[in-house]
């Protein structure tokens, strides 16, 4: 019995966190057209301004435009695999509220959970590489300079 008992708390756990990624990429700045306060909480000037840390680190107005265009597609497409998500979720949870669910039907949909999770974070991974690529390798450095001070790992370099 304390098994199907973890099963629902396990979906809402999983769920709760597909639900955390897109809030990961609003942290990445968004596309033309959102309001302030998209740059996530504790992004100082990137509340008002999403691509404030890209201006700071010099991107000019082609650059911010680049960017814009990555982010954007990043986000439309990361809608698609959260409407995914979501079906898949209720549809585990259908599964996980009868009393002998079918091994074959539930193992099959948690892969589908896996892989629409594993494509989100390599769609993350893909989008910081387009940004770095717009970037010269100045503005690249600043950039992580500037990530690691947000994440409080100090401003030096390594190299």
């Amino acid at each position: 019995m304390a098994r199907t008992g973890k099963l629902p708390a396990l979906l809402s756990m999983a769920l709760g966190l597909i639900m955390f990624a897109p809030s990961v990429v609003q942290a990445q700045g968004p596309g033309p057209g959102q309001g302030p306060g998209q740059g996530g909480p504790g992004h100082g000037q990137a509340q008002s301004d999403p691509l404030a840390m890209y201006k700071a680190v010099g991107a000019d107005e082609g650059q911010l435009g680049q960017i814009r265009s990555a982010v954007k597609t990043f986000e439309d497409e990361s809608r698609a695999r959260a409407q995914q998500m979501f079906a898949l979720m209720k549809e585990m949870r259908g599964l996980s509220q009868q009393a002998d669910p079918d091994e074959s039907t539930v193992l099959s949909k948690q892969t589908d959970i896996n892989k629409i999770s594993s494509d989100q974070a390599m769609a993350r991974t893909k989008l910081m590489l387009a940004v770095r690529k717009v970037l010269r390798p100045d503005q690249k450095a600043k950039l992580v300079q500037q990530a690691m001070q947000q994440q409080g790992g100090g401003g030096g370099s390594s190299n």
